[in-house]
């Protein structure tokens, strides 16, 4: 069995640890309020200009992140997957592929059994991939990689430059290659940003700053012929700073134009996903100025079928981090629909790595991330994902088990026949916790809410 999955995970701690700081060390979650408040809608109360095609229709609703090597190691049937992902009412997933792979057939890597079993429940299928970086080895060309303030001390983890044309052409023709191998519903590209969240006055973990991008720069926005500038010069010099986040995003920007561009003119039918970033104590401006992504043009300017809401370390490291955080992020929304009301706007939660890395934090147990789930959805969202689901299943965070007699049954909000009503005859697809012999809260099509079964 091969463990190189496990180790890239904890590449990717250390990455998060460098960037963040240290991991917390102890804290529990605030008690999970068990009525979902009123949420304030992030995209406004119309959508006049949003057309729900098919292929988005596959897509709407609850979805979780799949790591197959995880999900292979942890021995997971296809068979109890689907039966797992139906008790969260699962209607996509997306495979994150952080490896070194090129988008040639693998049927190691995506077995054929488990896109079956998809395939015939209806779950549509993304496929995930890295922007800026490859987890493990690569045999891409190291003039390729970004260069950082401070250099980055993990070989596990490979950053590439946007800068680069070549990675971005490499990049293009991955995306070309899946396509003309799998049958596939949405491609995305997680993090595909600079790196990263403050970290200039920092630890360093700034990019690119390399010799290649600084010409590029200089050529570009200082003048041709020139000798080129260092990124002392930049960061001192206002006027230049301003530009040099120009630089940044556009080179974002020309990516995401390349993908959708090439995925489109495959399979028009093929969605494509632009993964942005939310960060409570962040601004739009501050994550276009540390990430280069300006959410607001990608939105307008590359016209996505999708684009998600990541949550920011920053965040998810929070061991006190409230379910309902995201409402924190419905500034980051309302900018996204203002610059392109057509989007699809989706949010992405981590539910496992910080508990799964730091046994004495509280555990983010499915009444807390269907809890963010069901509010998503509540708020405006088409769509919500979740790290990870073979994590959450070796965690024990995701639900096990129905109630015993699963038919269909009125649904209360609260465990009181006083409560609202949220169904008047709905089936169960999971039981979530028992108050006492009467009352169970229970997964439902319309989401968390109580049976009283007399």
């Amino acid at each position: 069995m091969k463990m190189y999955k496990l180790t890239s995970y904890w590449h990717r701690l250390l990455y998060l640890v460098l960037i963040v700081g240290v991991l917390p060390s102890c804290g529990t979650t605030a008690p999970d309020p068990l009525i979902i408040p009123t949420p304030e809608l992030p995209n406004g109360s119309e959508k006049e200009s949003f057309i729900e095609t098919p292929a988005l229709k596959k897509i709407k609703g609850n979805s979780i992140q799949i790591d197959p090597e995880i999900l292979y190691q942890q021995q997971i049937s296809p068979e109890m997957l689907v039966a797992d992902l139906r008790m969260a009412n699962v209607r996509s997933v997306h495979f994150f592929i952080v490896g070194n792979w090129d988008g040639s057939k693998n049927d190691q890597l995506l077995k054929p059994a488990y896109l079956q079993a998809l395939k015939a429940e209806k779950i549509a299928v993304w496929f995930m991939l890295l922007g800026n970086c490859i987890y493990g080895n690569s045999d891409l060309p190291s003039d390729w990689q970004m260069e950082f303030l401070k250099p980055y001390p993990n070989p596990g983890i490979k950053f590439y430059s946007f800068h680069r044309p070549e990675f971005v052409d490499w990049q293009v023709n991955r995306v070309k290659r899946i396509l003309q191998n799998y049958e596939v519903d949405g491609i995305e590209f997680a993090e595909s940003y600079f790196p990263e969240w403050k970290t200039l006055n920092g630890n360093g973990f700034y990019g690119d700053v390399s010799a290649f991008a600084r010409k590029k720069f200089t050529e570009k926005y200082i003048g041709a012929g020139l000798a080129t500038v260092s990124f002392d010069y930049i960061v001192k010099n206002p006027a230049i700073y301003s530009k040099w986040m120009d630089f940044r995003a556009e080179a974002i920007l020309s990516f995401n134009k390349q993908i959708k561009k090439a995925i489109k003119e495959v399979n028009a039918d093929v969605l494509y996903a632009i993964w942005g970033m939310g960060i409570r104590q962040g601004t739009i401006a501050e994550i276009r100025e540390h990430f280069g992504l300006d959410m607001p043009a990608l939105a307008k300017e590359v016209q996505p079928d999708v684009m998600v809401l990541q949550t920011a370390a920053q965040d998810w490291l929070d061991p006190k981090l409230p379910y309902n955080y995201l409402q924190d992020y419905a500034p980051f929304a309302k900018a996204i629909q203002a610059a392109n009301p057509k989007v699809a706007l989706s949010i992405q939660a981590d539910i496992v790595s910080l508990s799964y890395s730091n046994p004495s934090v509280e555990k983010r147990y499915p009444i807390w991330w269907l809890s963010f789930f069901d509010l998503a959805l509540q708020s405006g969202y088409y769509s919500n994902v979740a790290y990870e689901y073979a994590f959450s299943k070796k965690e024990g965070i995701w639900p096990t088990n129905n109630i015993d007699n699963p038919v269909s049954r009125k649904l209360y909000r609260d465990p009181s026949l006083q409560s609202a009503v949220i169904s008047d005859a709905i089936a169960p697809l999971a039981l979530i916790k028992e108050l006492d012999a009467h009352w169970k809260m229970v997964y439902t099509e319309k989401g968390l809410g109580w049976f009283y079964i007399n």
